[in-house]
């Protein structure tokens, strides 16, 4: 039998494959939480990656537990040009519009209200926080939801991440629920999201907001989450001398998204 020959050179190739082998062989697979932080954070940049896309919106504002007004419409995002849209109705008679440039968030009755109406969300945070659009009407926004599902780019900001079996008229579902630390994700923010951030996580219950998001076929299917609505100036502080009235209940609005991928919305216009 002719003996088995290897140059020095070759053991060492033969032995460091060997090694690399092992350790890969050995090296912990991805825990639990992580597979839910990789699979939403892939969602959420296929998504995100996409021209424009559009969803059904809805908002529900309770205090405490009592729903108190409900919108019905729809949001559209341009991710590449920083624009979005919330279209809605409420209590199916009001309607109400508000698109966001960049930091420039518009608001009105109608699209041709918008014109004029344009306010610089980073100047007005940096004078009065709770001051701005987005503080005091949550979820009009349309970037809020998208914002907040960001966090899956910075594990730090998470204090949970989990699947839960859910169920309605439609069957079972996995929905993957992202605990935030809002003040963290504040943290990794730019401009006017850094401060809305910022705000919302000295409110009450607004420390960690959950974010429940649903995925099909490596997209976001739904988006849903409970955010805080800050108490108006004329209550945050009452004067001296002013009789003592009952504390109101804190308002929250629950702000559901169910994402569309069927055909590209129109472009966003800017108002003039």
């Amino acid at each position: 039998m002719t003996p088995l020959r290897i140059a020095a050179g070759g053991l060492a190739s033969v032995l460091v494959a060997a090694l690399a082998t092992g350790c890969a062989n050995t090296a912990a697979p991805p825990s639990a939480r992580q597979q839910v932080i990789d699979r939403v954070h892939h969602a959420y940049e296929r998504t995100t990656a996409l021209p424009a896309v559009s969803a059904a919106l809805t908002e529900t504002v309770a205090s405490g537990t009592s729903a108190v007004a409900q919108g019905k419409g729809t949001a559209v995002w341009e991710f590449p040009h920083r624009r979005g849209e919330t279209r809605m109705t409420v209590n199916g008679q009001t309607p109400v519009v508000a698109l966001r440039v960049e930091d420039t968030f518009y608001e009105g009755r109608t699209r041709k209200a918008l014109a004029g109406t344009g306010r610089d969300l980073a100047r007005t945070g940096a004078r009065n926080p709770t001051a701005m659009p987005q503080i005091q009407a949550p979820g009009l926004d349309p970037f809020q939801l998208t914002t907040l599902l960001g966090a899956t780019s910075w594990p730090d900001t998470l204090e949970t991440a989990q699947p839960v079996v859910t169920s309605d008229d439609s069957g079972q579902h996995t929905e993957y629920q992202i605990g935030i630390r809002t003040a963290r994700l504040a943290t990794h923010a730019k401009g006017a999201d850094r401060t809305w951030l910022t705000a919302m996580s000295r409110q009450p219950g607004g420390a960690v907001v959950t974010v429940a998001a649903r995925l099909s076929h490596g997209r976001i299917s739904t988006l849903s989450a409970q955010l805080p609505i800050p108490k108006p100036h004329s209550l945050a502080k009452e004067p001296k001398g002013a009789s003592i009235a009952p504390t109101p209940r804190p308002m929250t609005v629950l702000v559901s998204a169910e994402f569309s991928y069927v055909k590209k919305p129109q472009p966003l216009a800017i108002p003039s």
